[in-house]
């Protein structure tokens, strides 16, 4: 089931570029490019998704790569691999947007804090956390 706080913070973003990781049943892929992204999916099971490019491979062994400067939206959602962190915001263009998701309790938990540190300065367009999940929406500034 596609989450209504991702494609309602996403609804007026313009397409471009879009980065889907552990893009699990292909979802968000699905539905961004629908609305005219140019998605490339990637996920340690590969699900044929209409119009998405999908990249086997398994984040925890950083069998994929994030080329720096190189999307306009990166989201992760319902993953959590703190070292991803630092090459997902290199990977976003100036004004490029993360969308992050995760569990806040169990062995992966996260939390808004803990986003928020990682992308410390950039604009945010919606957050929240509550008993179940955490969540982070925001805009990398543009550099002058």
């Amino acid at each position: 089931m596609i989450d209504e706080t991702l494609t309602a913070a996403l609804a007026a973003v313009p397409p471009g570029k879009a980065l889907d990781l552990a893009a699990g049943s292909g979802r968000h892929a699905l539905w961004l490019a629908e609305r005219g992204w140019n998605v490339t999916a990637v996920d340690i099971v590969v699900e044929q998704v209409p119009g998405v490019q999908y990249i086997r491979a398994d984040l925890g062994y950083h069998e994929y790569k994030i080329a720096p400067g190189s999307w306009d939206l990166i989201v992760c959602w319902l993953y959590w691999q703190p070292d991803l962190l630092a090459e997902i915001a290199r990977g976003l263009r100036d004004g490029g947007v993360v969308a992050l998701a995760g569990k806040t309790t169990g062995r992966f938990a996260t939390s808004l804090a803990q986003f928020r540190e990682a992308f410390k300065g950039w604009k945010e367009i919606a957050s929240g956390q509550n008993e179940s999940r955490a969540f982070f929406i925001a805009a990398k500034e543009l550099v002058d």
